[in-house]
């Protein structure tokens, strides 16, 4: 279920009205009067709600889904296992699936800091907010959280106890646990870079999802985290983030994962427990890496990497092998290497 603290649903719509709205086909049987409810991911949709399977990489969760209607290709629908779900059948589902979440959800707020700051905030004891901060409505703060100037936390947010939100800080969409500390220029929230390619152009893919942060992580300096599409990005309790760090939509950073700066994560990364992303490290969207694992700065992880790997490079490789081939590279171009 989209979380109705930070967006407005619509709906519900019925099945024949989506169809025509997307330009889909309903399979032989299901009915036009059919009501929807809400968009939710394969995983956790309910009979109210539709979910998307466009691509074949999710097909241990389509065979579990209780989504009450399937948005898929006609090709898809044709292997699909017995499911209870209706079908709506559509050429492209990415761009048929943001047509209707801008159907259910027209207007989505940003955070902007306007002059309904603090309106039913609940505030805790203890908490000291800078005159420049702007709290957005019904945004809850824990004791003994400190806000720094021109820190905007936006409609709903909450913030766990004894965490500090640095100057010029921006929160939106999110829920955060205790002890969190967002240095200054930190933006967690903000819409994912969602976009389909259309005939007539790119569309927006509304982001309508949350990020959910856990106890005592760090996020560095004018570092982003991205909220869902559709569904959560997660920060797992005790990791750290450096400096100009990027995380995309919908990805999963695990419990004491330490990522250096300027590394970008694209979405729907899977990162383990304890596992290290070197400076300038970058990680292709839905890899992942498992717990332990590390990668060197300036690598690229392209491909899953194994629990408690140590890959480089890019694409990253195994480290010693990597080592292998720049000590061979400078051969090959007269530079023998030399130890220092």
């Amino acid at each position: 279920m989209i979380d109705p603290r930070f967006y407005t649903n619509t709906g519900p719509y019925s099945l024949g009205d989506i169809a025509d709205k997307v330009g889909g086909q309903l399979a032989a049987g299901v009915s036009r009067d059919r009501m929807v409810h809400d968009l939710a991911q394969l995983e956790n949709a309910d009979e109210t709600e539709i979910a998307m399977f466009g691509d074949r990489r999710y097909r241990a969760a389509v065979n579990t889904t209780r989504a009450g209607v399937l948005l898929t290709t006609s090709e898809l629908a044709g292997n699909l296992p017995s499911i209870a779900a209706d079908i709506l059948i559509v050429a492209n589902p990415r761009e048929a699936m943001a047509e209707m979440a801008w159907m259910f959800y027209p207007q989505i707020d940003e955070p902007l800091g306007f002059d309904d700051s603090g309106r039913d905030a609940a505030v805790a004891n203890g908490v000291k907010i800078a005159d420049t901060a702007k709290i957005g409505s019904g945004a809850t703060i824990g004791a003994g959280t400190v806000i720094g100037a021109g820190a905007v936390v936006g409609r709903g947010v909450v913030i766990g106890e004894n965490c500090v939100v640095g100057p010029n800080t921006t929160i939106s969409h999110a829920i955060i646990g205790d002890r969190v500390q967002l240095f200054p220029g930190a933006v967690v929230g903000a819409q994912g870079f969602g976009f389909v390619p259309t005939a007539k152009g790119l569309r927006r893919v509304p982001q309508l999802g949350r990020v959910v942060i856990g106890n005592d992580v760090e996020i560095g300096v004018n570092s982003a985290v991205d909220r869902g599409t559709i569904g959560d990005t997660t920060i797992g309790d005790g990791s750290a983030l450096d400096n100009f760090v990027q995380i995309g939509h919908n990805s999963k950073v695990g419990r004491y994962a330490l990522l250096c700066g300027h590394s970008g994560i694209s979405g729907s990364v899977e990162i383990g427990n304890g596992a290290v992303i070197g400076g300038a490290g970058r990680v292709a969207d839905h890899v992942k890496i498992g717990d332990g694992a590390q990668l060197g700065g300036g690598g690229g992880a392209t491909y899953d990497i194994p629990p408690g790997a140590i890959v480089a490079g890019l694409p990253a490789i195994p480290i010693r092998d990597w080592h292998r081939q720049t000590v061979g590279l400078a051969k090959m171009f007269g530079r023998p290497h030399k130890k220092k």
